[in-house]
Parts: structure tokens; C-alpha cells; sequence
């Protein structure tokens, strides 16, 4: 007999399965999907099962770890595409490398708010080293090759908060940045990764981006989502006050 966690998991999956036997991309669409079934108590009930199960918590964790650029990625379904819970904690400052993806995603804002800024090419722009990230293969580690400097620009800076949602097209430069005064969280889902290789550009000089980050436990994972559920509730508590 399935748990809770593992019926909830197998329902998300079959309907994203559906989803992108249709679509390649991630589109409006899939950022209402991820409306329709994350609201704040349903992310409670979610979360609260998987920490009841052993097994679904155990291989959760083998997938999930403490993201170079600042939050913890709790990686929920991998099926090619990902469903992916994303946690800023309170405390900890982030300000990510200028990045682009090989893939489309979702994302929806759970609490908190998230400041991306958006990066151009620009010839007369401002001056940044740039490596070219591999992604890691069966007979390869993950590597990153100097390309030299290229020249940015920023083209506008987007806040969502607590209730939105955007869709971030593949190729396209951003990084988010999170003063860390408060707990920011999203669920994003990304589309299947298409090959190729992808751009990492430090925003200060110096800066080696960190492209094998440190697993998480189980018991690591476990505090950090009861830490995160006891954030959730204190705002359901203060919504119906």
C-alpha cells in the first residue's frame, strides 16, 4: 500500500508526464499547474507526508543539496524534467552567478519575495569573466572551461511575490538575489534538459562558482523541511488572525 507521500508523488507525476508528452517547454500552462496544487496548506500536507515516510524522505535526500548559489534544492520528481523545491532561509545572504539554463522552467513563489535580475549581451556593457559549464555525464564529472571575458548588461530587475508565477525560457542570463531577512521559497518544474553546455559568469572578480555542492542527509533534509513547515504555518496562523 502506497503512503501518502507516494500517492502524491505518483499523482504530480502522471500529470506531468502528460504534460510534457505534449509540450517541450515550460509555458503559462505548466506555472498554473503548479497554482492549482501548491498552496500553502497543500505544500503543508505534502511535506508533513514525506517526513512520515522513511523511504520516500531517504530518496528525496539522495537527490537534493545545498545549491552553490544559496538555497537548498529539494528535488521532488526527476523524469527528465524536474519538480523542485527551492528554500531561502532567513539568515543567509545569496547573490548568485549571472546564469543561463539548457532547459525552460516554471516557478511558482510559495512565501517571501524573489528579486531576479534579467542579463544581456551587450557590446559596450560591463566586463565579465565567463566559464562554459558541463554538466556531469555517466563517465564525466561536472567541469567548467574559461571562455574568456564578455561584456553584459542589466536589462530589468522582476520581483514576484508570494502567489505569482513566471516562466524562464532556456538560454536566457538572470540570477536571483536574496538579502536573506527573510524565508523566500519556490516550486519551480523545469522541461527535459537538451544538450549543450551552460553559461556561468561570476558578478564579482575572483568568484570560483562551485559546481559540485555538498550533498544533504537525510537527517539534514528532515530538519530543514520541519524547519520550513513550522515557517508555513506561522503565516497560516497569521492570515486567519
Amino acid at each position: 500500500m502506497k503512503s501518502i507521500a507516494q500517492t502524491l508523488l505518483a499523482q504530480y507525476q502522471a500529470q506531468l508526464d502528460q504534460y510534457f508528452a505534449v509540450h517541450s517547454d515550460a509555458s503559462s500552462a505548466l506555472s498554473t499547474w503548479l497554482s492549482a496544487h501548491f498552496s500553502q496548506v497543500q505544500l503543508i500536507e505534502l511535506l508533513t507526508a514525506i517526513l512520515a515516510d522513511q523511504a520516500t524522505l531517504q530518496a528525496v535526500s539522495a537527490r537534493s543539496y545545498q545549491h552553490g548559489n544559496g538555497f537548498l534544492k529539494v528535488v521532488l520528481l526527476d523524469r527528465g524534467y524536474k519538480l523542485r523545491l527551492h528554500i531561502w532561509f532567513a539568515g543567509q545572504a545569496c547573490e548568485e552567478n549571472i546564469h543561463d539554463h539548457r532547459w525552460s522552467f516554471s516557478s511558482l513563489i510559495l512565501t517571501g519575495a524573489l528579486t531576479s535580475e534579467i542579463w544581456k549581451d551587450q557590446a559596450q556593457g560591463q566586463p565579465f569573466q565567463e566559464y562554459e559549464y558541463h554538466a556531469a555525464t555517466q563517465t564525466q564529472a561536472p567541469f567548467k572551461k574559461d571562455v574568456g571575458v564578455q561584456t553584459l548588461a542589466l536589462d530589468h530587475v522582476q520581483v514576484n511575490t508570494a502567489g505569482e508565477s513566471y516562466v524562464m525560457p532556456k538560454g536566457k542570463l538572470h540570477r536571483i538575489i536574496n538579502p536573506g531577512h527573510q524565508v523566500v521559497a519556490t516550486m519551480m518544474c523545469s522541461a527535459p534538459t537538451e544538450q549543450g553546455t551552460t553559461r556561468l559568469i561570476p558578478i564579482h572578480d575572483g568568484i570560483d562558482p562551485n559546481i559540485q555542492p555538498p550533498k544533504i542527509s537525510t537527517q539534514q533534509l528532515s530538519a530543514s523541511l520541519q524547519q520550513f513547515i513550522h515557517h508555513l504555518q506561522q503565516e497560516e496562523y497569521a492570515h486567519a488572525a
